[in-house]
């Protein structure tokens, strides 16, 4: 639930501005590129938020953060369905901001949000999935100081 409130009032609050000096034309990449701090060497694009994305995904995983918070309230079965729901609404992360990889390959190939999920690093995952979440919830002036 936390999750959807944040994405819900981070994009209420969220005014992004294009800086530059004036009279000089402006530009604004839809994706940012991270170094990885699991794969020395390799970077990774993730989406940046814009309304129409926030709609996006709020639809697919309101569903999932609610289950998952009436779940995490029950006994150790509803808690397991819970700890599932948390992986699913990973992937959802994943699916929806992982855009690209370089410097890296899983069994020789360019890692696809497929592969990525089905084979790659868990540790590597959770890495762009942290990302992904931290651009959500970052306001502007935020991200220009991480």
């Amino acid at each position: 639930m936390k999750y959807l409130l944040l994405l819900l009032n981070r994009g209420r609050e969220q005014g992004h501005k294009v800086a530059g000096p004036p009279n000089v034309s402006r530009s604004y990449s839809s994706v940012v590129w991270k170094n990885s701090n699991i794969v020395k060497g390799a970077e990774y694009a993730v989406r940046r938020t814009s309304l129409g994305q926030r709609i996006e995904l709020v639809k697919k995983t309101r569903d999932l953060v609610l289950q998952n918070e009436f779940l995490r309230a029950g006994e150790t079965p509803e808690q397991m369905g819970a700890a599932l729901a948390d992986l699913y609404v990973q992937r959802l992360y994943l699916e929806w901001g992982f855009v690209e990889m370089r410097g890296f390959t899983i069994d020789g190939q360019i890692p696809t949000v497929s592969l990525l999920i089905e084979k790659g690093p868990e540790a590597l995952c959770n890495e762009i999935t942290e990302a992904i979440q931290r651009e959500m919830s970052l306001s502007e002036d935020e991200r220009k100081n991480s």
